[in-house]
């Protein structure tokens, strides 16, 4: 059966299986990016692709219960809109065998993280810093569901999607990076962020995801059409909140009193550190995705003021975590605008 199933993969355009990981199984392991489809690259080099193991990883999660997406009916049961590729998944593995299911619970409930934990566990590898490493066995659960389910049959149905939804990304990201990594004053030699399509995601959704060799960006299907300034963000704030974890809350005059007002309005962040932090990433993001100004407009009826001031600081020729404090002082020392 195997040089079939192998003539089919190759009909697909699916590439060889690359090693598995250190301390894994050769037999049934999931295999590395580049088993699935050839990758995609935007004219100046950025890449696009989907990836094995976050195939899979959401494939557990949504017949697990992971249900997020736009409601469609409030009452008197919640029902979710989900495009194509996540349905079919879904009605698929809905009479898939429960042994698997009974193991993913298991595993999710004895490790309770965010699910940006599991993605870098997966895209850096077990070695990869923090919570992620953690993860122990969390391969072992994807190879099983991919032994007892039809993972790879679903995959494949849904090649098209994903392919669909890659090139829709490749002519929009170069500029917005390029500027993103000027103005974060990200060094030359550094792995440039790639980004992951994941259809099995909730729509519109952006996930930074520190692999520890480099950023990744997990985007969701787009709502409309994707949209580069949510990308640019997220990569903004990753970056930023690892430069400035704990630096700003107690440091920031009037950081207390603008995070009150942020909320009152609909702004989501709980500390001064992470407001602040959403405040910058979002200036940043709208001036290199060139913005207009009803940009800047509907993001302070948001209740995330002054990014047109603070956009300005981003001239300064010294890095972000150095005129951090300066800029945000500057930019909400005005009264915010009434709704």
């Amino acid at each position: 059966m195997r040089a079939p199933h192998l003539a089919v993969l190759l009909l697909l355009g699916v590439h060889a299986s690359a090693p598995a990981y250190a301390g894994s199984t050769s037999q049934g392991s999931i295999a590395s990016e580049d088993d699935w489809f050839a990758n995609q690259y935007t004219p100046g080099g950025v890449e696009v692709r989907a990836d094995v193991r976050v195939f899979t990883l959401f494939a557990l999660l949504n017949r697990a219960g992971y249900d997020a997406g736009p409601v469609e009916r409030a009452h008197p049961v919640p029902t979710y809109r989900y495009g194509r590729a996540r349905t079919l998944v879904r009605e698929r593995l809905a009479t898939a065998p429960p042994e698997v299911l009974l193991a993913a619970r298991a595993f999710f409930a004895a490790h309770p993280e965010p699910v940006e934990v599991y993605l870098a566990r997966l895209l850096g590898g077990p070695d990869v810093p923090g919570p992620a490493g953690e993860l122990v066995g969390l391969e072992a659960l994807l190879a099983r569901a991919e032994r007892e389910w039809p993972v790879a049959a679903l995959r494949a149905e849904t090649l098209p999607d994903f392919r669909t939804e890659q090139r829709a990304w490749l002519p929009l990201l170069d500029a917005p990076f390029q500027q993103a990594a000027r103005l974060l004053g990200l060094r030359e030699g550094e792995p440039p962020p790639r980004v992951v399509v994941n259809l099995l995601e909730s729509e519109g959704s952006v996930r930074a995801v520190d692999t520890g060799h480099g950023w990744v960006i997990v985007v969701g299907p787009a709502t409309r059409a994707p949209q580069a300034e949510p990308v640019v963000r997220a990569l903004a704030r990753g970056v930023l909140s690892a430069r400035l974890a704990g630096r700003l809350g107690a440091r920031w005059a009037g950081g207390a009193a603008a995070l009150k007002d942020a909320r009152a309005r609909g702004a989501g962040e709980g500390t001064v550190d992470d407001y602040g932090v959403a405040l910058l990433s979002r200036a940043l993001a709208l001036t290199a995705t060139g913005a207009p100004a009803g940009a800047y407009e509907d993001a302070s009826r948001e209740g995330y003021f002054g990014l047109k001031t603070l956009s300005r600081s981003f001239e300064d020729a010294r890095p972000v975590d150095v005129w951090a404090l300066d800029g945000l002082a500057r930019a909400v020392t005005w009264q915010a605008p009434r709704k």
